[in-house]
C-alpha cells in the first residue's frame, strides 16, 4: 500500500494517433463474408439518397426514384446508379475520404456507420464512385485501385498507415457532365473476382438476393401485398419500397412472395390468411410490427422459394438470414415452416456491422420475448396440420383398400364365401373412414370434402351389395367352377398385393375363356 503511494504522477504529451492499414481490410472484405452483401450496401445507400431527394423536392415521391443495376459480362463491370440527391462537388472529396464518420448516425437512415461504400473493395480490381448534386457544373469521381490496396496490405513493413494507402490508391478527378443526370450517385465495380458461379455477375443470383434482402415492392400478383402495405404505411422507411431495375428491365425486382408455396414439383400449398402483430417496447412505444402468413404446414419450405422463416427487417432491408429468430420456436425445425417478417422500429435495436445479427441489449430481448408466442402459434399450426394429414392419410388408405375390394367383387371370380369376407372388410374400412371424418380439428370445409368422398364410395359399395357369385366363370363347366374359385380365393388370400393378384387373375380368366 505504501509502495502505491510513492508512485509519481507525470504529465504525458499529446500522443500521435497511428491508424494501421489493416483497418481498411476490416472495413472492406473482412466485414462482408457473403460477396452479394455488397449489393445490399449500395442499394441501401441509393434508397437513402432517394429519400433525401424526395425530402428536398427533387423527386415528387419515391415512386419517381430509380436504382439501376447494370451488368456488363464482356468487360466484367457492374454499375449501380440512383437518381437520388447525389453528393455536391464541395462535399465529394471529404465524404469519399472519410471512414466510419457517416452523417446518417442519429437519423432514421438505413446506413449510419460510413463504411458500406467500401464493401466491394476486396472483390474488384477497381472501385469507382461518381456523383453530383443539382446545380453542380462538374461530375466528381473517386477511383480506388484495388490492386494497389492489396499490395500495400500485403506489405510487411509495419509502417504503412491508412492515410498512406489512401494517397497511393485513390485518384480524384473532375469530369465534364456529358450525359450524366442532373443529380445522381453511382458506383462502378471493375473486373470483380470470379467467385462460386461468378456470383458478382450472375444476374439470377443477384436478382434473387436483392428481391429477398432489399426494399423491393411485392409482386402485384401477391394477394396480401395491400394488407402488408397498410400495416406498414405509418412506419416511415419500414413501409417504403423502391424501383430497382437490373439491366434496364422495364419490370422492377419484386419480392419472392406469391400466393402459394411449392414444397416440390407436385406438392403446393396456398397461403390462407395474414396474421399481423405489434410489439410494444420497454417504454410503451411501438418497438416492431410484423406479419405471419399461414398455410397448411406440410413441412419445411425449400430454401429456393426465398420466403421461409420469420425474417427481420430494418428500414425494409433484411437483417441476417431466415433463421435469425429460430430461438423463438419451441422446436428449431418449425422456423423453416414459417413465413413472415418482423420490422424493427425501435432505434435502440441496432444491426451489427455485418448486418447478419443485432447487437445484444434489453430492447432486443424484449422483442424476442414478445415473438415467442408467435413461434408457439406456428408450432401449434404445424402440429395440428400434422395430425390432420395423418387422419387424411388414414382416410385415403382406407379408401384405396375399399376400391381394391370393389374391383375384386366387380371381377366376379371369387366364391360366395370370399365375397362375404370382402364385404365385411369393406364395412370395417368404411367405419374407419367415417371415424376419420369426425376428427375435431378439421375445419368445416375439410370435413365436408371428406364426407362427400365417403358418400360416393358408399354408393358404389351399395350397388354391389347383392353381388354374391363369380359371374366371370359362368362360361366354364359347372363341375370346374368351384375348383377355380377355390384357387382364385387362395391366390387373393396369399397375395400381399391385391392389385397384382387381380391382374394375374384377370389374365387367368382371359386364358380360360379362350380354352
Amino acid at each position: 500500500m505504501n509502495q502505491a503511494n510513492e508512485i509519481e504522477e507525470i504529465q504525458l504529451g499529446e500522443p500521435e494517433v497511428f491508424v494501421g492499414k489493416d483497418v481498411l481490410e476490416l472495413l472492406s472484405s473482412s466485414m462482408y463474408v457473403n460477396p452479394l452483401a455488397i449489393y445490399r450496401e449500395y442499394v441501401q445507400n441509393a434508397t437513402d439518397a432517394i429519400d433525401d431527394a424526395v425530402a428536398q423536392g427533387l423527386l415528387a415521391s419515391i415512386d419517381g426514384g430509380r436504382v439501376e443495376v447494370n451488368l456488363d459480362h464482356i468487360d466484367r463491370r457492374v454499375v449501380i446508379r440512383d437518381n437520388g440527391v447525389g453528393l455536391p462537388n464541395s462535399e465529394f472529396a471529404p465524404r469519399m475520404m472519410s471512414f466510419g464518420a457517416s452523417r446518417k448516425r442519429g437519423t432514421d437512415a438505413r446506413g449510419f456507420r460510413g463504411v458500406g461504400r467500401l464493401s466491394a473493395l476486396g472483390y474488384v480490381q477497381q472501385l469507382i464512385f461518381r456523383s453530383r448534386a443539382k446545380g453542380d457544373a462538374k461530375v466528381f469521381e473517386a477511383r480506388w485501385d484495388g490492386r494497389v490496396v492489396k499490395r500495400l496490405l500485403a506489405a510487411t513493413d509495419g509502417e504503412t498507415d491508412l492515410q498512406s494507402i489512401v494517397k497511393e490508391a485513390v485518384t480524384l478527378t473532375q469530369l465534364n457532365p456529358g450525359d450524366y443526370p442532373a443529380h445522381f450517385f453511382e458506383v462502378e465495380l471493375v473486373k470483380p473476382r470470379r467467385i462460386a458461379n461468378d456470383r458478382l455477375l450472375n444476374e439470377v443470383e443477384i436478382e434473387t438476393f436483392i428481391g429477398q434482402v432489399c426494399p423491393c415492392p411485392f409482386s402485384p400478383d401477391f394477394t396480401y401485398q395491400k394488407e402488408i402495405a397498410t400495416l406498414l404505411a405509418d412506419h416511415g422507411r419500414a413501409g417504403r419500397a423502391y424501383n430497382i431495375h437490373i439491366n434496364d428491365s422495364e419490370t422492377p425486382v419484386f419480392r419472392p412472395h406469391r400466393d402459394e408455396v411449392e414444397f416440390s414439383e407436385t406438392k403446393k400449398s396456398a397461403f390462407r390468411g395474414l396474421r399481423p402483430f405489434t410489439i410494444d417496447g420497454i417504454d410503451g412505444e411501438t418497438a416492431a410490427v410484423g406479419w405471419l402468413i399461414h398455410h397448411d404446414y406440410q413441412g419445411a419450405i425449400p430454401v429456393a422459394q426465398g420466403v421461409r422463416g420469420l425474417r427481420a427487417r430494418v428500414g425494409n432491408i433484411q437483417i441476417g438470414h431466415d433463421r435469425l429468430f429460430a430461438e423463438i420456436f419451441p422446436e428449431d425445425r418449425f422456423c423453416s415452416w414459417s413465413v413472415g417478417e418482423v420490422h424493427i422500429l425501435d432505434p435502440r435495436v441496432v444491426p451489427n456491422g455485418r448486418r447478419d445479427e443485432f447487437e445484444n441489449n434489453t430492447h432486443l430481448d424484449n422483442i424476442i420475448a414478445h415473438l415467442r408466442p408467435i413461434g408457439a402459434e406456428v408450432a401449434r399450426e404445424c402440429r395440428v396440420s400434422s395430425q390432420k394429414r395423418n387422419r387424411m392419410k388414414v382416410f385415403e388408405l382406407a379408401a384405396d383398400k375399399v376400391y381394391e375390394r370393389l374391383d375384386v367383387l366387380k371381377q366376379g371370380a371369387v366364391s360366395e364365401r370370399y365375397a362375404k369376407t370382402i364385404k365385411a372388410e369393406t364395412g370395417t374400412l368404411l367405419s374407419e373412414m367415417r371415424k376419420a371424418t369426425e376428427f375435431d380439428l378439421f375445419e368445416d370445409q375439410e370435413r365436408g370434402t371428406l364426407r362427400r368422398q365417403l358418400r360416393k364410395i358408399e354408393k358404389e359399395v351399395d350397388s354391389l351389395a347383392a353381388k354374391t357369385e363369380g359371374d366371370a366363370l359362368n362360361g366354364l363347366p359347372k363341375h370346374k367352377q368351384a375348383t377355380y374359385k377355390e384357387v382364385i380365393d387362395l391366390i387373393y388370400d396369399c397375395s400381399v398385393n391385391q392389385v397384382a393378384a387381380k391382374s394375374l387373375i384377370d389374365r387367368m380368366i382371359d386364358r380360360l375363356s379362350r380354352m
